[in-house]
């Protein structure tokens, strides 16, 4: 178990660091619009450039959005899979997320040289067997509903309701839509905001009923909780008191 947890670890350091490689800004092929991605790949930013209606038509102006977000969807995992493969992990000066991990390392090999009683032994595998029916019961549930969440469609809009943002359960951005009487007239800086907050309301309708919900709400929501939790897994295995 220390072995594959040190192995774990070292994984999830480097997929973390390749992580903060956002990636460029994405532009749609008028140069109109430029998109922003956070670290977990969401729309950050929307940029509308001035002049922007001698670059793209008006009712052309939402797949400029949509294509500038593919764009820099498409720099992101460029700029991850650089970042993953160049080994940047070793030397990331971000602080560790788990700094009990030598400690529970150090526990894990002196439980793995000794030997458990009979009734630990148990009690362990009886929850290793639990946990890997919880697992079974949760790809079965998930499987069950995964094709209809991801189908489902979910809306954001500005707060004044300009800009509409369409999304899948998956959080695929499908649809971008500006209300024309408005947009005729709008400062691109407040197009780019609006848009930005419409991005911002989808991704939240997404989060509420969209995969990540689903999976937090199955048994491997509770599976995956009790991994982000060594110390706690350990304990519940009686590897270490």
């Amino acid at each position: 178990m220390g072995d594959l947890y040190e192995a774990g670890e070292q994984f999830v350091r480097r997929a973390r660091s390749a992580k903060d490689a956002v990636g460029a800004p994405g532009t749609d092929a008028s140069g109109a619009v430029s998109v922003t991605l956070d670290p977990d790949g969401r729309v950050a930013a929307v940029s509308v450039v001035a002049g922007w209606p001698q670059r793209v038509s008006e009712d052309r102006l939402g797949e400029a959005v949509r294509s500038a977000v593919q764009n820099a969807v498409s720099h992101r995992v460029a700029a991850w899979g650089e970042s993953y493969a160049s080994g940047a992990d070793e030397s990331s000066s971000a602080p560790d997320p788990f700094p009990q991990r030598a400690e529970l390392q150090r526990r894990l090999r002196a439980a793995a040289s000794g030997q458990m009683s009979g009734e630990d032994l148990r009690a362990a595998l009886g929850e290793l067997l639990a946990m890997a029916r919880d697992i079974e019961q949760g790809l079965d549930e998930v499987s069950a509903k995964l094709r209809s969440t991801l189908g489902a469609a979910h809306t954001g809009r500005s707060p004044d309701r300009h800009v509409t943002v369409s999304m899948t359960g998956g959080g695929e951005v499908t649809a971008v839509r500006f209300e024309g009487s408005w947009l005729r007239q709008a400062h691109e800086i407040n197009i780019g905001r609006q848009a930005t907050a419409a991005f911002r309301a989808a991704y939240a309708e997404v989060a509420a009923h969209g995969v990540q919900r689903l999976i937090a709400d199955s048994p491997l929501g509770a599976v995956q909780r009790a991994g982000q939790d060594p110390l706690g897994l350990a304990r519940r295995l009686r590897v270490i008191e």
